[in-house]
């Protein structure tokens, strides 16, 4: 939302099991997705398992409109490890983004989409990178998108890099975050454009965080629908980017 909160609202505390501190978040942000989510949440359970760590599987339930929030609660009955949150509205990926770091109750996050575009089966390699990075983000390798997909995403790319001066590379669909490393942006930005990814990996940068870049496979979506390409999210978004550059190239905050 323009005028927003810049980072993330403080997070509640670790969630005990038993006498052992929850240490990674499994956060599956869904819009629409009855399609492909329980086995997505499936997969997330099997990799978290795999690990013989303690770990939680969060859903954040975004505003859909199909059976994903009935389908997202009756995945939460049948598992202990898994929680829902539920949004009364689609925010966007910004906006479920945000929640995932906002409402995980792990030390560490790892974030993977319920279309199946990810494979939970890369847990295992952020997760053994743990201790030498505090942001990891992910970039495509290859990509099974239309070419119409792959080149507006590389023009966008292109022009970010040019705004920002920054070698921002082409984020894929995993993240592993430390949630107490996760800094604060220095401008408020929307929640329903796409920019928060580049601007995080700037700041992260910038502030001395830890940042490493692991490169994934993107596979094609199991089902339902893709959402990434939309003309208002494009002219938003592109709009949203030259107001990043002017606040923070031309007038930055104080």
């Amino acid at each position: 939302m323009r005028g927003g909160p810049r980072g993330l609202s403080p997070r509640p505390g670790p969630r005990l099991s038993g006498a052992v501190a929850t240490l990674l978040t499994i956060a599956v942000p869904a819009y629409d997705e009855e399609a492909t989510l329980e086995a997505a949440v499936d997969d997330a359970l099997t990799a978290g398992r795999a690990l013989g760590e303690p770990f939680e599987v969060l859903v954040i339930e975004d505003g859909s409109t199909d059976g994903t929030p009935a389908l997202s609660d009756r995945l939460a009955e049948a598992h202990p490890e898994v929680r829902v949150h539920h949004h009364e509205s689609n925010r966007g990926f910004t906006g479920a983004m945000r929640s995932c770091a906002r409402h995980a109750q792990g030390t560490y996050m790892f974030m993977a989409p319920a279309d199946g575009q990810g494979s939970f089966s890369d847990l295992r390699r952020f997760f053994a990178l743990r201790e030498d990075y505090d942001l990891i983000f992910s970039m495509r390798l290859e990509r099974s998108d239309s070419r119409r997909r792959k080149v507006s995403s590389g023009l966008w790319y292109l022009f970010l890099r040019f705004l920002f001066a920054y070698q921002i590379p082409e984020f894929s669909a995993l993240f592993f975050f430390r949630l107490d490393q996760i800094p604060e942006l220095p401008i408020a930005i929307r929640e329903d454009a796409s920019n928060y990814l580049p601007l995080l990996y700037v700041t992260a940068m910038k502030s001395g965080r830890r940042v490493g870049v692991l490169g994934i496979i993107q596979h094609e979506r199991r089902g339902g629908q893709a959402k990434g390409f939309d003309l208002s999210l494009t002219l938003r978004t592109l709009a949203e980017d030259m107001k990043i550059w002017w606040l923070l190239r031309i007038r930055p905050p104080r």
